[in-house]
């Protein structure tokens, strides 16, 4: 993607700047490739160019990192230069692609910032794909054999309690299907924040919506290496959280904060109420919070039994479809839980104005909602 606009107002007599990212998808811990292709259309001198990693979603943009790739660049007139980059992504940084599918709701991507001794000036937003590392793709394929179903994937600001990183994934699913049960309103969902710990990894845990602490699980990059060694390791450990996440449907939850002074909500049997999620990055829609002590779903512990959406996927990946399933099951779950799965249908993808090829001018004279007076 590129960018039109002019730098002459920033001191530099104009330079047009197209970032091509490579195709090859990156991975949290692994490294993004591309190159920033430089055109000058009179003498410039270029300070530096950054680039910021960034995530998108419906609250607006979070950086993840920030590269600088050149300093102090010379152009002359009608000259071309290719800055090439191969800079790390950060392990805090979300997946945004399960099983070669893109996520809705969530996008990371790269904008270019060239700055001059005037000033800087950022560009427009170059998605990039960003699979799923090793360990979290053995998290996910652990919920799709257990039977849960994808909703939503989202950040939260501050990430975990203890550990120096921006922002945390958090992952929201649908509890597993009850053997010969209906999809509806009563099946709860989950929310699994997930964030690196130097070699290791936390996850928290917890029913969606409820008010209360998370169930934490730390585990070492010895648990890792065990957890991957380990003939169904990975689903026995997420079942073991599931477990107790869901063992909490028959308590009262706690109260939230200044309860006392609030009013009643209307009482609602079950799963599937209006509410919001906690801390959610994005979340200022109506999400669904727990209303009850079970609405009559009980859970006891996967058994070994393929689910239904896996047994339909034999021999292409039981696993990808069970989990991702959860996209299109919300038109199985009526109007109760339909706001919810409609922002996450409306949010895939990215915004098709961003799409456009072909050079941009750094612009003199509108700068557009990019940048800045200098």
């Amino acid at each position: 993607m590129v960018f039109k606009k002019l730098l002459a107002g920033l001191g530099l007599g104009g330079v047009e700047v197209d970032t091509v990212l490579s195709p090859q998808s990156a991975v949290p811990g692994g490294q993004l490739s591309g190159q920033v292709n430089l055109r000058a259309k009179s003498d410039t001198d270029i300070t530096a160019i950054s680039l910021l990693l960034v995530a998108t979603g419906p609250a607006g943009e979070l950086e993840l990192a920030r590269y600088q790739v050149a300093q102090h660049l010379r152009l002359p007139s009608g000259s071309n230069q290719a800055v090439p980059f191969t800079v790390p992504v950060p392990v805090h940084a979300p997946f945004t692609a399960l099983y070669g599918q893109a996520l809705p709701g969530l996008g990371v991507g790269v904008r270019t910032e060239v700055s001059v001794a005037s000033g800087s000036a950022k560009g427009d937003f170059d998605p990039a794909r960003i699979d799923a590392a090793p360990v979290q793709q053995h998290i996910m394929d652990a919920l799709g054999t257990i039977g849960c179903r994808f909703v939503r994937s989202e950040l939260r600001p501050g990430g975990v309690p203890g550990l120096p990183v921006p922002a945390a994934q958090a992952i929201t699913c649908y509890a597993p299907l009850p053997e010969g049960g209906q999809h509806g309103p009563h099946i709860p969902l989950l929310t699994f924040a997930i964030a690196a710990a130097g070699d290791g990894l936390v996850v928290l845990a917890e029913l969606t919506g409820r008010f209360g602490a998370p169930d934490r699980h730390d585990l070492s990059a010895a648990d890792l290496a065990r957890l991957a060694e380990t003939e169904g390791g990975w689903i026995a450990e997420v079942d073991r959280w599931l477990t107790n996440a869901l063992d909490k449907l028959g308590s009262p939850a706690a109260a939230a904060p200044g309860a006392f002074l609030q009013s009643p909500a209307p009482a609602q049997p079950g799963y599937g109420q209006p509410g919001y999620g906690q801390l959610a990055y994005g979340h200022g829609r109506p999400g669904y919070a727990y209303g009850g002590h079970g609405g009559g779903y009980k859970y006891g512990g996967y058994r070994g039994k393929p689910s239904m959406a896996g047994a339909m996927a034999a021999g292409v990946g039981g696993a990808a479809l069970g989990f991702l399933g959860g996209m299109v099951i919300g038109d199985m779950i009526g109007d109760v839980m339909a706001p919810d799965l409609g922002d996450a249908a409306s949010a895939a993808g990215l915004d098709p104005g961003v799409a456009d090829a072909g050079f941009e001018d750094f612009g003199g004279g509108d700068f557009g909602g990019d940048f800045g007076d200098f």
